[in-house]
């Protein structure tokens, strides 16, 4: 089996503004969500000890959107992959990027990153359920508040 994959929350969307205190609509760059995961695992463990390794190729899928602050249609992505244990700490994490293009007059699309492979090293017996993995866009401290006003302010309607 492979780890369950999780999106954090308050890390699920992204609302890049320009720089300066302008947070209206005219001052968005673009906007993000992650929408899906997926992939698959292949193990390759020792026969004699149990242990080894769980290579994950995981696939994410982002939707985005360009705001109207956004002039050379390109987007700037960044987001994370972690891997926990049961009791969630955290065992491992890298930082990815890709630029997204938004092509001709297309100002919403879905881009997925199917270039995220990570390597899990077992323990006699551990298998991927063992583990989870939790993915989300790389925020700022600013943008974390955003999201979090926002999903306060979905809450209360």
């Amino acid at each position: 089996p492979c780890p369950d994959v999780s999106i954090i929350k308050d890390a699920a969307s992204v609302t890049k503004f320009v720089p300066g205190v302008g947070r209206d609509l005219i001052d968005v760059v673009y906007e993000g969500k992650v929408v899906n995961t997926g992939g698959m695992c292949e193990y390759d463990v020792d026969d004699e000890t149990g242990a080894g390794n769980l290579a994950v190729e995981l696939k994410l899928t982002m939707e985005l959107s360009r705001g109207p602050a956004n002039k050379d249609r390109k987007a700037d992505v960044s987001y994370f992959v972690g891997i926990t244990d049961l009791e969630r700490r955290v065992l491992n994490k890298q930082d990815f990027s890709g630029v997204v293009n938004f092509p001709g007059n297309k100002n919403r699309l879905q881009w997925t990153d199917e270039a995220v492979f990570l390597d899990i090293p077992l323990k006699a017996g551990q298998t991927g359920k063992d583990f989870l993995i939790f993915v989300g866009f790389g925020v700022t401290p600013d943008q974390l508040k955003f999201n979090r006003t926002q999903i306060e302010d979905t809450r209360r309607k």
